[in-house]
Order: structure tokens, then sequence, then C-alpha cells
């Protein structure tokens, strides 16, 4: 016969009890690191090898205690099992046309490899209390339950570039990011997110400045969220120049300029207009220092402004402007 759909609800044995949260002693919004702690005090006080009573019982509490940490510590089946029940965890979920979609979770009923992965040893009579207010590494089994794998290795970030001119550089500002994301839905599926971050560039961060976004990546079943990692890149620029705190500002003047001095203007990112004389013959390479008119540094001075100089040479020159000149240079 076929399958008919169903709306899953909590109607397992374990659910008519007390369900997965009610066996840890949780609620539905307890923490992972809540998860962990109840599991750390349940696991052992309710290991068989400790129990004094009927053993068969022991193992039956046991295994309920393993099975409620193997979903619970994991976010993909914590999630359906919120949603849709157990009866959703074990038998699927709907997909909306009338049909079930998932993946069908079944727990091993090796509730010692659940505890030796957690606990790093088989026994309960090692020195495991000593450990119950510390970190401990998170383990789950798959879905087929035959193996419990440690939590796998966080994947690379995502790397996105933050394009940002000198102007707001000097002057701080805020920029937005627009990225897609790949993110986990409860049946296990992943969609496309669009998401948008916020960045605070400060006045004088340097070219290449890093900012961290933990788990706003690309999520996937049986994996960490991975991070966000963006980059911030200087845009470049005709006149300006940025070498570390030091700024390059290049200004064109006349041949004429550069033999008989002159006065260069010099707009600031902050809307002022620097006068900067300059009272010797330029030449190749020649430049200008203006103390403390750079970028601004993190411990709120500035840089220099240096003063580069592009001379522009007439195109033509009539035969009495040559000889004239020949006079005065030769």
């Amino acid at each position: 016969p076929s399958r008919q759909p169903h709306q899953p609800t909590p109607t397992s044995p374990m659910s008519v009890k007390t369900g997965y949260y009610g066996v840890l002693g949780l609620s539905r919004t307890s923490t992972s690191d809540e998860i962990k702690r109840a599991f750390r005090k349940h696991a052992i006080k309710a290991h068989p090898e400790r129990a004094a009573g009927d053993r068969a019982v022991a193992q039956g509490q046991f295994d309920s205690i393993c099975e409620a940490y193997e979903v619970l510590s994991h976010p993909a089946r914590r999630a359906i099992y919120d949603q849709y029940g157990e009866r959703g965890l074990k038998e699927g979920v709907p997909d909306g046309q009338g049909g079930i979609k998932g993946g069908v979770y079944r727990y091993s009923m090796n509730s010692n490899e659940v505890f030796s992965a957690f606990f790093g040893t088989s026994s309960p009579f090692a020195d495991l209390f000593g450990t119950l207010g510390g970190d401990v590494p998170e383990f789950y089994g798959d879905l087929t339950g035959m193996t419990l794998p440690k939590k796998p290795a966080k994947p690379p970030p995502m790397t996105l570039p933050m394009p940002v001119t000198l102007a707001e550089v000097y002057q701080g500002a805020t920029k937005k990011v627009e990225y897609t994301r790949r993110v986990l839905q409860p049946d296990m599926t992943t969609v496309e997110q669009a998401e948008t971050l916020h960045i605070r560039v400060a006045p004088g961060w340097q070219d290449s400045a890093v900012s961290i976004f933990p788990g706003m990546g690309h999520e996937d079943v049986d994996a960490e969220a991975a991070d966000v990692e963006v980059v911030m890149e200087t845009v470049a620029d005709k006149q300006w120049e940025r070498v570390g705190d030091t700024l390059y500002f290049t200004a064109d003047i006349t041949l004429c300029e550069a033999l008989t001095n002159t006065i260069v203007q010099v707009p600031t990112f902050d809307s002022r207009l620097l006068s900067v004389p300059v009272n010797q013959i330029v030449s190749h390479g020649v430049t200008k220092i203006v103390p403390f008119e750079g970028m601004p540094t993190a411990s709120g001075g500035k840089g220099d402004l240096v003063v580069r100089f592009s001379i522009k040479f007439p195109e033509t020159l009539t035969p009495t402007q040559k000889a004239s000149l020949k006079k005065i240079l030769v």
C-alpha cells in the first residue's frame, strides 16, 4: 500500500512519556551548553554499570538519555524535532504538496558509543565529575546511527570584498555589504538567502583590514556554519595614494611654476583647502612634506602629507620663446 502523508505530531513512546527535553530535564529554550551539561549529569548517573537495581530498566533509561542527546545536540535534528516532534524526525516531514520529505533518523541503540565519544572513555567510574563545569567537544551520530564522528571541522570562511574610498577611510564611514548564502532548513535541505552586513569603518583603517562575522556564511548538514570575512579594499585614486599613515597627493603644475615658485592648493578629505608654498625649483623627484596632514592614526594623531609634482611642459614654443629661454638657461 502507498504511504499516506501525515502531519507529524509527538506521539512516539518517548514523546508520550516526557520527550527528549524531559528526559534530560531541559526546556525548548535550553542552550547547547546546557544540553551538554545535562547529558553529563544524567548519563553518568543512569549508566547501567552504576545501577543498583534492575539492569534492564537502567539500560532503557540510559538509552533514552543517549538518544535524547544525539538528537538535541544536532542542530538540524533538533530543528525538525522542535517543529514536527519525534514522529516527524523519524518518519519525515510534509513537503507542502501532500507528500513526505526529509531524512529518516534512527537511533543506533549503541549508547556506549555515544557515552564514549562524549567522555573519551566507556567507564562510568573514571574521573568524569571533574569535567562537569568545563567545556567538552560536541559529538553526535549520523542519520544511520552507524557511526559517531566528531563534530566536523569548521568550513573555510566566505570572503567578501568591501571597496572603500580614501575619503571614507579618512573620515570613517558605515559600509553595507550584501551577499547570498545557503541556509539550512528543518528538513535538512538548503535555500539561498540574501543577507546584509553593516561595517563601521573607523578613521585610519589599514587596507586589507578584515571584519569577521562568525556563523554568517554557508550552512550545510552535519557541519558548522561558515564564518564571513569582509576584507576592506581601497579604491585607487588618480591624485591620492596611501602608504601606511602617509598620504601622497600629486599636484599638477606648469613648467613656469616649477621654475619660478608657486603655491599649491591641496583639497583635504575633511573639506579644507591647504595652501602649500613651493619656494624651490621643482625637478623630477622633488616632494614637499606637510607634517600631520596625513591619514588619521589609531593613537589619535595623523601621519604626514607628501606633495608630489607633475610638471606640464608646453607642447610648442615660438622661435622667440626658444631664444629667450636659451639666454636665461644657458
